[in-house]
């Protein structure tokens, strides 16, 4: 089978080309919205948001490249340099923040945030202005350039989804738990804090926070954290735009479709366009891991420990974004690393040398939590390097609720039974195979692209590794996760990516037809150029097409570009209840079961599902219902927001504590009004209910409806539900501290 250098005929004016993505892109925005206000609406927080996050790159940029510009090797493609230094830059950006903030009070402003990164933007330009000088764009562009129409169409779905607020879907994919827990509250509380110091009540902030680092930047640059939550969506997806950049720009002319065929499947792939939408992290894993993967095709082409050391920084940049990379990224890219050093014993210094440079990168997040809890990847193995602060109960919880396997909740509820727990291989089918998230076709060219290696790929020692780290990833996705979310396993994105487009590269340089070889060679060009051609636009049509859906199910009918978080907060429900108590002078919530707290006002307490309760701590003390109710108070809690449906799930799945959920699940399936002994001693000692929302009461063989609006008793609401429908969330006010009695030995505040 001949190949040759695929041969392109035909330009258009750049102009035509840019008129075309525009009209795509507005096409599809408008598509997608439903509402052409909507769509004006988007834009212009894009405009502003995703410009300003733009800046942070660019600054990032600049710091970055102060290292890069002596690190990476001279032959190395610009655009790798320029955009690992963004890439590193950002690391630098967001370790600066958590040093400023654990060493100081107060300097988390903007007059400490914009100089920062203003400084870095003016270095960017001073450092750049010679190649900036020389750049200029052709007049024409060859029939490649028509990406720039599907990537027009994806960034109109990112605009889409990220100027949404944060977790407002009517259908939702349960990933806004995670949002509003930790991704967004942690640096909201450091924000209000003007610290970052320990949060013993949210064991995630006790993750490798560096996101979120650049999120609590954001906050800081935008004056706030309901303020800063759209600059945080763009900064995450942001992460997706320089890993398609990338892509485009480290390959030579010769291998250009390569570049552009993995970059625009890498960039419509469904899982990314719709973290695009969300304040995660994984978008940032899939940067890391792609320009590591480029590094290391460098290292595996032109040898250097320098280029070995890039791929080590981008592999502890992702290790500073959350602990999973150091299975999902750092280990396969390091193993890889390994067998192509393996007979050289001079390589394996190089692969040493990455490794250093990974720790070096994580450290700081080790550090941390060395220093707060005395274990350094708290909260892992808590069993060896010790607990920290939690109980044996919340540990234990841990633990289990993560294990590989399925195992009881901690502790397990009286009428709790185990479930089947589904075949691994029926699992992989379901998660993988068949799954929406990682793009049909491109499934299949990246599986095609491993026969054709298998077959006889021995002149392809990067597509080998390549291989080698998707197959590592998907085997630790099968073997060490719980249920294997989508999400968990989303870096192997990367090299699914890279495989595709190379397998197209090398089909599009088919010369003649190979299951006829007495056939005339074509006159338009080689034989597999149309071949390719028709696959890449399937796989990349799809995988809009996936997206778009995910988007259309997932918003529903409710346009709602250009509300701000606050106004969630404020007209929300349930949140807008507590909203309106916090507008009350003096007044702080504490939450039972909630600890979704992002929407919560500021300052209210609570607590993750593995970190002890506050009301549990002063039961466990045996604290009289008297005295809890005087500590609270000296607290400066005044009221109790209880969600009964999160205490028994909680209940049901992790496990929660029996002092706040024993009984509850099985008092609601048989229609009883929820009862907890230690709220009703409370209310004993002159605790009321002030506010209630209930929903629709569910059938026999139902589960409440989480989309159905809830119905919201009056002030003096009984504390127990109406008949017909199901309690969702009480709210209790405490009586004042005269009135309940004080701990022992103590004065009432």
């Amino acid at each position: 089978m001949r190949e040759s250098q695929t041969q392109t005929t035909g330009t258009l004016p750049v102009s035509a080309l840019a008129i075309g993505a525009v009209l795509v892109g507005l096409l599809t925005l408008v598509g997608a919205t439903q509402n052409i206000q909507a769509s004006f609406l988007a834009v212009l927080t894009a405009s502003s948001e995703g410009a300003l996050a733009g800046l942070i790159v660019v600054a990032a940029g600049g710091y970055g490249y102060l290292i890069l510009r002596r690190l990476a090797p001279a032959d190395t493609p610009k655009a790798l340099t320029v955009i690992t230094a963004a890439a590193l830059g950002l690391w630098l950006l967001s370790t600066a923040v958590l040093v400023v903030g654990s060493a100081t009070h107060g300097l988390l402003r903007g007059w400490f945030a914009w100089p920062v990164v203003g400084g870095g933007t003016l270095l960017a330009a001073w450092l750049g202005r010679k190649g900036m000088e020389s750049w200029s764009l052709p007049g024409r562009l060859d029939g490649r350039s028509l990406i720039w129409v599907l990537l027009a169409a994806t960034i109109a779905l990112w605009i889409a989804g990220a100027t949404r607020p944060p977790a407002i879907w009517e259908v939702g994919f349960s990933d806004e738990y995670d949002v509003l827990e930790y991704h967004f509250q942690v640096p909201r509380e450091f924000y209000d804090n003007q610290h970052i110091g320990d949060l013993p009540h949210n064991c995630y902030s006790h993750y490798p926070l560096g996101l979120e680092m650049l999120f609590l930047l954001g906050m800081c640059l935008r004056g706030g954290a309901y303020e800063g939550v759209f600059l945080a969506k763009f900064i995450h997806g942001a992460f997706a735009a320089l890993s398609v950049a990338a892509v485009l720009g480290s390959f030579r002319r010769d291998e250009d479709l390569r570049g552009r065929f993995s970059a625009v499947l890498l960039a419509t792939a469904p899982m990314v366009v719709y973290l695009s939408w969300l304040g995660l992290v994984e978008l940032s894993e899939v940067c890391y891991l792609t320009l590591a993967l480029l590094w290391l095709r460098q290292w595996m082409l032109k040898g250097g420990i320098r280029s070995a050391a890039c791929v080590g920084l981008m592999l502890g940049g992702a290790c500073a974004v959350k602990y999973l990379s150091v299975g999902f990224v750092a280990a396969p890219v390091l193993a890889a690393m390994l067998g192509v050093a393996w007979r050289r014993a001079s390589l394996l210094g190089h692969v040493a040398a990455a490794g250093a440079l990974t720790a070096v990168l994580f450290s700081p997040w080790l550090i941390r939590n060395a220093a707060l809890t005395g274990n350094p990847v708290f909260p892992l193995a808590t069993d060896t390097l010790g607990r920290g602060h939690w109980s044996a109960e919340s540990q234990q919880r841990w633990m289990d609720g993560h294990a590989p396997d399925r195992r009881p909740p901690v502790p397990p509820p009286a009428d709790w039974r185990m479930p089947q727990q589904p075949d691994r291989l029926v699992l992989f089918y379901r998660n993988f195979l068949m799954s929406q998230w990682f793009g049909p076709v491109l499934k299949l060219l990246a599986g095609l692209a491993i026969c054709v290696l298998i077959a006889g790929g021995k002149d392809n020692p990067w597509d080998w590794a390549l291989a080698a780290v998707f197959v590592i990833q998907l085997a630790l996705w099968m073997s060490a996760t719980q249920g294997m979310p989508p999400r968990f396993v989303m870096p192997a994105l990367a090299p699914m990516s890279l495989l595709a487009g190379g397998l197209l590269a090398r089909v599009s340089r088919i010369q003649t037809n190979p299951f006829n070889p007495s056939a005339p060679r074509p006159a338009h060009g080689p034989w597999g150029a149309a071949m390719a051609v028709a696959a890449f636009v399937a796989a990349a049509g799809i995988n809009l097409l996936v997206g778009f859906g995910i988007y259309r199910t997932a918003a529903g009918s409710l346009p709602v570009q250009g509300i701000g978080a606050e106004q969630v907060a404020k007209l929300a429900w349930p949140w807008k209840y507590a909203y309106e108590l916090s507008a009350k002078e003096g007044s702080r919530i504490l939450a039972v079961g909630e600890a979704k707290a992002f929407y919560l006002p500021s300052g209210t307490l609570y607590a993750a599902a593995f970190d002890e309760h506050p009301l549990v701590e002063m039961a466990r003390r045996k604290l009289s219902a008297g005295q809890t109710i005087a500590e609270l108070r000296a607290r400066g809690v005044t009221h109790l927001w209880v969600d009964w449906l999160e205490i028994v799930r909680l209940s049901q799945t992790y496990g929660y504590p029996a002092e706040l959920s024993e009984g509850l699940a099985g008092r609601l399936s048989a229609g009883l009004p929820p009862r907890l002994g230690l709220l009703e001693a409370l209310t004993r000692e002159g605790m009321t209910v002030v506010d209630r929302l209930d929903l629709p009461a569910p059938t026999p063989d139902s589960s409440p409806a989480t989309g159905t609006a809830p119905a919201s008793g009056p002030a003096t609401a009984p504390a127990s539900a109406p008949a017909g429908v199901w309690p969702m969330i009480t709210i209790y006010a405490l009586p004042p501290v005269e009135s309940a009695s004080a701990p022992a030995g103590s004065e009432p505040s």
